[in-house]
């Protein structure tokens, strides 16, 4: 299978089911009580990290995931069902975006872990819960509320505990392939490598192991998307362990700072964390011009190990001292998690504009004068009438308590509201009156 690391898709959350208006009917009580059932709340769209999968690319062939809606509420109390979750498997590793706001919706750094990110619509109330002692045959009935529709961008930043970053042909593969039992492709010829590999270095007399990744090599400009780019730089943020590979026949010196330069670019936290130095092709040079190499790259501050992967020359000291390096996965874990947006959905909060209509035809002769408007936002108002949408007029006494208790009224009045003024509340229109009485 081809790999892939990036994907954009289209998700849907199911819809919550309507609450039912219904009335209970039996044959020696023909005018029976309110007996409508609620809706079921709808399917939300999540993502589980699962094991075994390690590309986006099976998601390829379906782009669009919608979530099943709550079925309708019905008489006899019955309540609709809910509406079935959808679970899309992503590789442990895969970071979710959400393309409109550009906010983190997840981050899956840990097998099993699993992400709400599209949420079902909540089902809305039968007719049987606005029952009152003053209200005892209501015929109207709450909506359910749509499910949240996002497109979402993922993007699959490699899980692996040890980074090879070097230059084209400076030897990663072959000593991915020379510690662990991946089997890379090798060629004495830049770009040998097109997408991540990955390997298991097995440290069996103490039974532990860590997982390596061979990524392709980085050119100056990659943090600006030259080259590989940013498809190098994505993988590397996620490794607990970096380790440089140079060529010790060209200038390892200047290439390590160079490579540097290009994460810096990228993420500056990347040079924070845990890395050493491979000086890779020994056999290739004069063991005093490689002592002097090595001489010359410890003076950056970095562990330096001159080794050979082709020759297989001190692969045992390098693999030593990356199973002494690396940080616990824990403590990683704690530091390199991406923060999400909340779960917890927030409330616009209340404000009242004005504007000045030009007089309605409707009005009579003595009220024809332009209409000062009071327009509603925020507070949550806009979606408790949408709810009710189907039957406004039958619950507007409901609704008038509901928002005399939310304190709309007293905003009202306190920002000068008239008799006679108009309200508006998204496409509905109210006229003003002040009740100090209504409930």
């Amino acid at each position: 299978m081809a790999f892939r690391d990036v994907l954009e898709i289209e998700v849907q959350a199911g819809h919550g089911g309507d609450g039912s208006m219904s009335f209970h009917r039996a044959k020696y009580t023909p005018k029976g009580g309110p007996d409508g059932g609620h809706g079921g709340k709808g399917g939300s769209i999540l993502l589980r990290a699962a094991s075994g999968v390690d590309s986006l690319e099976r998601l390829l062939g379906r782009r669009k995931f919608k979530g099943e809606s709550g079925a309708y509420g019905e008489g006899r109390l019955r309540q609709g069902s809910d509406g079935e979750d959808t679970i899309i498997d992503v590789p442990v590793g895969t970071t979710a975006f959400d393309l409109e706001t550009g906010k983190v919706v997840a981050d899956l750094i840990t097998e099993g872990q699993i992400k709400v990110i599209a949420r079902g619509g909540l089902g809305g109330r039968g007719n049987s819960t606005f029952a009152s002692s003053t209200r005892q045959a209501p015929r109207f009935a709450e909506l359910g509320t749509r499910g949240q529709h996002r497109r979402i961008r993922l993007e699959l930043r490699l899980i692996a505990d040890v980074g090879l970053v070097g230059y084209p042909n400076a030897g990663k593969s072959s000593l991915l392939a020379a510690l662990s039992n991946a089997n890379p492709a090798i060629a004495a010829y830049p770009f040998t490598t097109l997408s991540p590999i990955l390997g298991v270095v097995d440290d069996l007399s103490r039974d532990r192991r860590f997982t390596m990744a061979d990524i392709p090599g980085i050119i100056e400009g990659a943090s600006e998307g030259k080259g590989l780019g940013l498809e190098f730089l994505r993988h590397i943020s996620r490794t607990r362990l970096l380790v440089y590979v140079l060529d010790v026949t060209q200038n390892p010196g200047q290439e390590l700072q160079a490579l540097q330069a290009e994460l810096r670019a990228y993420d500056s936290t990347l040079l924070d964390g845990v890395a050493l130095v491979a000086l890779n092709k020994i056999d290739l040079l004069d063991a005093d011009l490689a002592q002097m190499a090595e001489d010359e790259l410890s003076r950056l501050g970095l562990p330096v190990i001159q080794i050979s992967a082709a020759q297989g020359l001190n692969l045992e000291s390098i693999k030593q001292a990356i199973f002494e390096l690396l940080p616990p996965y824990e403590l990683w874990a704690q530091t390199h998690a991406l923060e999400e947006e909340s779960d917890t959905l927030r409330e616009e909060p209340l404000s009242i504009e004005t504007r000045i209509d030009p007089p309605d035809k409707n009005r009579g002769v003595d009220e024809g004068g332009p209409v000062k408007v009071w327009v509603i936002h925020g507070g949550g108002f806009e979606g408790r009438l949408e709810r009710f949408s189907r039957h406004l007029e039958e619950a507007s006494e409901y609704l008038g308590g509901v928002f005399k208790r939310q304190g709309l009224y007293k905003a009202l009045k306190k920002v000068g509201a008239q008799e006679g003024d108009t309200i508006e509340i998204g496409p509905h229109k109210f006229e003003y009156f002040d009740d100090e009485d209504r409930e």
